[in-house]
Order: structure tokens, then C-alpha cells, then sequence
């Protein structure tokens, strides 16, 4: 009975492990989102989820950081997408910036 305990904690702590340390923030976040809002977490809006936060880690990773915090904390699916609003924002902002930085450049 003893072993049966040791191998069921060592188990749970494989799946936490895995769960919590080896999964990209990101996808956590789009599985959070998933949960929250009652889609398949390997469905279609999960994948286009991980796929958007994959493609704009680089450029934009401070957004993207801050969504997957955001998504940690939230308690609903309204909350969710709150913070994916705000993410998009701070994705916009940036993008507007960097184009008149740019313009402006180039006008000189």
C-alpha cells in the first residue's frame, strides 16, 4: 500500500510538472481561455489561439507575457477575452508607433 502512495504522489507530481513547468505560458493561456469558455482545449479556436500567440511572441512579447498572466488570474470567460482585448491593444499601439517611428524616418 505504502509503494501504491509513493508511485500515485511521484505520478501527481509528473503531471504538475508538466502541466506547469514545461508548457509554453502560452499555451496555458490559450488552454485558460479554452477552460474558461467551454471550447475543445485541442479545437480549432485553441490551435488559432497558439498559433496567433506563437507568431506574435517576438515582436511583441511583452503583450504577449502580459495575456498570459492576465489569462492566469482570470475567474470567467468574460475576463478572458479582457485580457485578450487588452493584449490586442498594446499589439496595435505598438505596431502604430513603430509605423509613424518609421515614417518619420523616412521623411527626412
Amino acid at each position: 500500500m505504502k509503494k501504491l502512495l509513493t508511485l500515485l504522489v511521484l505520478a501527481t507530481a509528473a503531471v504538475a510538472g508538466y502541466l506547469f513547468v514545461l508548457r509554453s505560458p502560452e499555451k496555458r493561456a490559450c488552454l485558460r481561455v479554452a477552460d474558461l469558455c467551454g471550447l475543445e482545449p485541442m479545437g480549432a479556436e485553441t490551435q488559432r489561439c497558439l498559433k496567433m500567440l506563437d507568431s506574435l511572441k517576438t515582436p511583441n512579447a511583452t503583450a504577449v507575457a502580459d495575456f498570459a498572466t492576465c489569462t492566469g488570474e482570470a475567474k470567467s470567460c468574460a475576463g478572458a477575452l479582457g485580457c485578450a482585448s487588452s493584449a490586442a491593444l498594446d499589439i496595435g499601439t505598438g505596431f502604430v508607433k513603430d509605423f509613424f517611428s518609421g515614417f518619420g524616418k523616412s521623411a527626412k
